[in-house]
């Protein structure tokens, strides 16, 4: 099906009709007019794949394809085919043959340069190593005559392609008023039929409908309705569930020695108190929206009248009743929105409901996988392979024994259980997390009091004592995520790991006595920023631009080099993760218990109801579970040492390195540089890691013109010319414009999103602030390093965004609107909670290896109005001038006495409040010169 569409983001509903009523395998729509302001899910039709080009330069143009799932689809990429910029490539498989479907968008007035490259196009495809090909699309090609295919001079190239290589055209009817315009070429294979049908919704181009005798015609799928039973946790009567555990008779559990025994005794009391207390619903899952028995009669009727007629006018009628059925669906929409608005918790609910219609429009189904050629559609061997394929990323054998030196003073034998240490683990899980293979969520421990408190410190001081981690925890179900890339291949999904929440519990109290343990022997690794109490990716990347800006500064040459470990978590050998455990303290029964924890383990691979047999885990740690990430730090903490030059920055497995020089020292800096990278190379080998050479590379930050070769596992490292780190884009020169781009764009899909569908303005405010506004507040400290342009890009959102919900013009100015919404400006935010960060560092309540040091301590005198002010920095450059840590350090100091002289965070947050609200202070610190962008230049 070929369709002109003028703009296909209105008329969604009427293209659903149409592809439900046809069935079509292949809808190939030019003129969508869609840019990246418009999502992929609010495009999603159901049963149909979505490929999309959209014009970037200025409104109009562009193409959209929607490929049906029975068919396996993907991108094509060609460098002669990929000119065009109007134009999409895509390989489609059939059982028996491989297509190239091209899609083509030509505008009216195309200069002849584009031209040249259509024939080009159409000569390159020819030549291509496919069963046949197929190209479509509006040409605006009327002056040529297809029959005697004869046209203007200026069209001599594109009709010469088309002979010498074998093309045929076979549209011949008017598709707009008078002209052929939409078209149809083939390569090797002639259409059984070819069709001029009426016009496109609102469109002035009419529907081609073609069939070719190559594609199979995807059968209708019919709209899927399953039946699940579960249970209704909202109406639980949790008051009857705690005197049911309260009384129950536990005699046998606290007389028990035997961690089976009690571990047995608790699961069916538990859920036999859950089958009394939790009422058990049957639900239904549909992909459409209910429509009532008289409309759905209504429908059938129109239906068979334009099978039987073809009718278009039927369609139209078809189209009036389903726009009445989305009406009432909008209806409901409202209805839950407003529930959501009258819940205790307004965010949450409201993140639940924006969540549940985002998915809506995704179809998160995995409907075949292509596996050594062959495409199984069926979901058991579907899952059978992605199982195979999640333990196979692993070491199947143990590593060679590596004697470590034990570094730690004292030894951490046991672990201290207690009422509060379960309560605080408890209180840290999120209600609606999902229960592992022991079928007992999250919520029954939040809502189940003390009484089962103590029941747990039995289970898990036994659990310790014998240093057995029980069978039944060691089964992890695994839920297949897509990543990136074609849906069909193995490669491109990546576990989710489930554990039992009983097991969660017990390895969180483990987690933070080990870690305590750790940090108090000083253990860990300074540059270790990962899955460590007051370190995270924020403080990782303070320190790292601290130290870049610091070296440019002082007219160094900066080179950084990039390491990505493959499958670090999957790979790490219990053996040799045994013996670390050992060199930092851990000793019997804790270790014999660790050691437990990770051997004879399974997964579960798990789609829908659909499981794979189980498949034992041979090495790694379980990423899914709470112990997991802090023993792989433990495991990976010495890789530091493999650089006694370069400085280090480490994230759990995501390292970097930097080396400052002269130009005069570079080739000794380069040897050096060459023999750590060596160093690592070795490291990794002996402590059976691998490294993702493709995702390596190194950037140099002051000379672009500087040519050296570094080698690592002798492959070439490739010089980058941007990088993105830690979810941080920038560039050589420390550009993060391609950063805010992409954050920007995100917010904008989101925000529409959530404009087109939530209708209260409060529902609207709370989502933008709980799930839009954080995009573009991750590490917002490097703000003050941006461009103006930049900042102003991500304040115009929020402009856009006030605008929209109060529906207004200029006539309210961007602060006014702000106030009126209860919204603070963005710059606003940033100023606020950089200053706490920056008193958080200078009071050490968060971990960083910079150094604020106080006027007093560099022996100045303390005049009036000076006290707990901070040294300056001097700096020679503009990018050290506005890096956070000098930028801030002149707005501590303006700050009243009485805030700066805070101790504690509640304190200083009052009062930082107070200051702020004082607009000459604001002004003062940020010399913005109008009001709707105070702020914007510095912070």
């Amino acid at each position: 099906m070929l369709i002109n569409a003028r703009s296909v983001q209105s008329k969604m509903t009427y293209l659903r009709t149409l592809l439900l009523l046809n069935n079509p395998s292949l809808v190939l729509i030019t003129e969508s007019w869609l840019s990246s302001d418009t999502t992929d899910t609010f495009l999603q039709i159901d049963t149909y794949e979505l490929f999309r080009c959209d014009r970037v330069t200025k409104k109009g143009g562009g193409c959209l394809v929607y490929v049906s799932k029975n068919l396996r689809a993907e991108t094509y990429s060609d460098h002669v085919l990929s000119k065009l910029p109007e134009s999409i490539w895509l390989t489609v498989h059939t059982h028996e043959c491989k297509i190239l479907i091209g899609c083509i968008y030509r505008a009216p007035n195309t200069p002849s340069s584009t031209d040249t490259i259509i024939s080009e196009s159409f000569a390159q495809a020819a030549s291509l190593d496919f069963t046949y090909k197929i190209v479509c699309g509006d040409f605006n090609l009327p002056t040529i005559n297809w029959k005697t295919h004869s046209g203007p001079l200026c069209f001599e190239s594109i009709l010469r392609s088309l002979d010498i290589h074998g093309w045929q055209q076979h549209v011949h009817l008017p598709t707009r008023n008078h002209n052929i315009l939409d078209l149809i070429f083939c390569h090797s294979v002639t259409p059984t039929s070819m069709v001029v049908s009426e016009k496109f919704h609102n469109s002035d181009h009419k529907i081609v409908l073609c069939t070719l005798p190559i594609l199979a015609i995807c059968n209708k799928l019919k709209t899927l309705k399953t039946r699940f039973q579960y249970r209704d946790y909202a109406n639980a009567d949790w008051e009857n569930f705690r005197f049911l555990i309260k009384h129950s008779d536990w005699g046998s559990f606290f007389t028990s020695n035997n961690l089976l025994e009690t571990l047995e005794i608790f699961n069916i009391t538990t859920k036999s108190a859950l089958d009394t207390t939790i009422p058990s619903k049957i639900g239904f899952k549909t992909v459409t929206p209910y429509i009532n028995q008289k409309t759905r009669s209504k429908l059938r009727k129109l239906k068979r009248m334009y099978y039987i007629s073809k009718d278009f006018s039927a369609l139209h009628q078809i189209y009036s009743v389903l726009d009445g059925v989305q009406s009432q669906h909008n209806k409901h929409k409202q209805l839950e929105e407003r529930t959501a608005l009258a819940a205790a918790s307004k965010a949450q609910a409201l993140c639940r409901l924006l969540t549940k219609r985002i998915r809506k429009n995704t179809d998160n189904n995995i409907h075949s996988l292509l596996h050594d050629g062959v495409t199984y559609n069926d979901q058991t061997v579907i899952c059978e392979l992605l199982s195979e394929w999640f333990s196979h990323n692993g070491n199947t054998s143990d590593a060679p024994d590596i004697d470590i030196k034990c570094t730690g003073k004292n030894y951490l034998s046991t672990i201290n259980f207690d009422i509060r240490s379960i309560h605080t683990a408890i209180k840290t899980l999120k209600p609606n997390a999902s229960s592992g293979a022991d079928d007992i969520p999250s919520i029954v421990y939040k809502m189940s009091g003390p009484d089962i408190q103590t029941l747990l410190l039995k289970i898990y001081t036994l659990s310790l004592e014998t240093g057995t981690y029980p069978e039944t925890w060691k089964v992890t179900y695994v839920l297949p995520k897509h990543k990136s890339g074609p849906r069909n291949l193995v490669e491109n999904y990546r576990p989710i790991n489930i554990t039992p929440v009983i097991s969660r519990i017990m390895e969180k109290v483990i987690q933070n006595q080990l870690s305590d343990h750790l940090l108090k022997e000083d253990l860990i690794d300074p540059s270790q920023h990962g899955f460590i109490r007051t370190r995270s990716c924020s403080t990782c990347l303070i320190d790292f631009f601290n130290e870049v800006t610091r070296m440019r500064d002082q007219k160094k040459l900066v080179i950084i080099l990039y390491f990505d470990i493959k499958k670090a978590f999957d790979k790490v050998p219990h053996n040799l993760l045994i013996n670390r455990l050992k060199s930092v303290g851990i000793i019997n029964p804790l270790l014999q218990w660790i050691k437990s924890f990770l051997t004879n383990r399974y997964q579960i691979t798990k789609i829908n109801s659909n499981t794979s047999t189980p498949r034992p885990i041979t090495s790694g740690v379980v990423q899914g579970s709470v112990l997991g990430p802090l023993l792989f730090i433990i495991y990976i903490n010495n890789i530091c040492r493999c650089f006694s030059t370069g400085k280090t920055y480490l994230y759990a497995d995501d390292l970097k390195v930097i080396y400052k020089t002269d130009i005069c020292d570079l080739r000794s800096t380069m040897q050096t540089i060459q023999h750590e990278l060596n160093m690592v190379d070795d490291w990794c080998k002996r402590w059976r890691l691998e490294l993702n050479i493709e995702k390596c590379g190194w950037l140099c930050i002051g000379d672009t013109s500087l040519k050296m070769k570094l080698t690592i596992s002798d492959h070439t490292l490739p010089r980058l010319a941007s990088v993105t780190d830690l979810g941080v884009h920038y560039s050589h020169s420390l550009n993060f414009s391609e950063h805010i781009s992409a954050k920007a764009s995100k917010m904008r899909k989101l925000l529409g999103f959530i404009l087109r569908n939530f209708y209260q303005n409060e529902s609207k405010i709370l989502l933008y602030k709980v799930c839009v506004r954080p995009i573009v507040e991750y590490c917002s400290f490097l703000f003050s390093n941006l461009r103006l342009s930049d900042i102003l890009k991500v304040e115009g959102i929020q402009r856009d965004f006030t605008r929209k919900v109060l529906k207004t013009d200029s006539v309210i100015d961007y602060s006014s609107r702000c106030q009126i919404l209860g919204i603070a400006p963005l710059w606003e935010r940033r100023l606020r909670s950089n200053l706490i960060l920056y008193f958080k560092l200078l009071k050490n309540l968060t971990y960083s290896t910079c150094q604020i040091i106080l006027a007093r301590d560099s022996h100045e005198y303390e005049l009036r109005n000076k006290v707990s002010t901070v040294k300056v920095e001097k700096y020679r450059s503009k990018t050290r001038e506005n890096f956070f840590l000098t930028k801030y350090a002149i707005i501590w100091n303006s700050l009243p006495s009485e805030t700066r002289m805070a101790d504690e965070l509640h304190t200083f947050v009052k009062l930082l409040d107070q200051a702020l609200t004082r607009t000459d202070l604001a002004r003062t610190n940020t010399s913005a010169p109008h009001s709707d962008i105070i702020g914007s230049l510095h912070v």
